[in-house]
């Protein structure tokens, strides 16, 4: 059915999905709400450069490095109420556009229709809060393929703690042996890893900027619809 099975000691039964950088190409709209907000107080754009090597951690964290940035401190030494001031504005001016600049990665539909087809439960997995998250799905028409969704917000822990997977794979009624991650950063592996799930990842994503070959996940692609055929493993395994 698919080369993921290599991965599973059990038929493969469950797919979750991290969002941004994985599914979606989502850094043109959160960089045009980080530099809006930073702008509303006053700082200089951070620009989409800067911006794909922030994102990954959600957005009080994205919030935090682009106040650093703009202060020209280390991301500790970002003051916590200006981190605040800055991630509210960065959260109005993302919930007044957080689709029109992004683009879903070639290959993804044609994939989840395939999974789908073949009675694979699926869910999406992100640190994006689920305010953000439901109209971005929608917007690309993938509600019905993503019918599960844990965010940001859905507990209060994130990935790359284990507990988003868990309620994932609970809400879709599969088991972790029988699951496979799919991700693009280091926080989708070590979510993984911790719930003893095989992770795959594509090397387009984020990352903070380093690859993610790095983090050694089980399976590494460089184009989604790989997922659906190749058992290359990464090397570094």
């Amino acid at each position: 059915m698919s080369g993921l099975n290599a991965l599973l000691s059990a038929p493969l039964r469950g797919l979750l999905f991290d969002l941004d950088g994985t599914l979606v190409d989502s850094v043109p709209d959160l960089a045009a709400a980080l530099d809006t907000a930073l702008e509303s107080l006053g700082y200089a754009p951070a620009g989409e450069a800067r911006a794909r090597h922030w994102v990954g951690n959600g957005a009080p964290k994205l919030a935090q490095r682009g106040l650093a940035w703009a202060l020209e401190v280390d991301e500790a030494r970002a003051p916590a109420a200006q981190v605040e001031r800055l991630l509210a504005e960065f959260y109005r001016a993302y919930g007044e556009d957080s689709w029109s600049r992004s683009q879903l990665y070639p290959g993804v539909r044609e994939a989840l229709e395939y999974w789908a087809a073949q009675g694979i439960k699926m869910a999406c997995v992100t640190n994006k809060p689920e305010r953000f998250t439901h109209p971005l799905l929608a917007h690309f028409g993938l509600e019905a393929l993503l019918p599960v969704v844990v965010g940001g917000d859905t507990l209060p822990q994130r990935k790359p703690d284990p507990a988003p997977l868990l309620l994932a794979c609970e809400r879709l009624g599969v088991s972790v042996d029988s699951t496979v991650m799919v991700g693009d950063s280091i926080n989708d592996v070590q979510a993984a890893r911790a719930c003893h799930m095989p992770v795959a990842c594509v090397s387009y994503g984020y990352n903070h900027g380093s690859p993610i070959a790095d983090a050694k996940p089980d399976l590494l692609v460089a184009h989604f619809s790989e997922l659906l055929h190749t058992e290359r493993r990464n090397p570094g395994k």
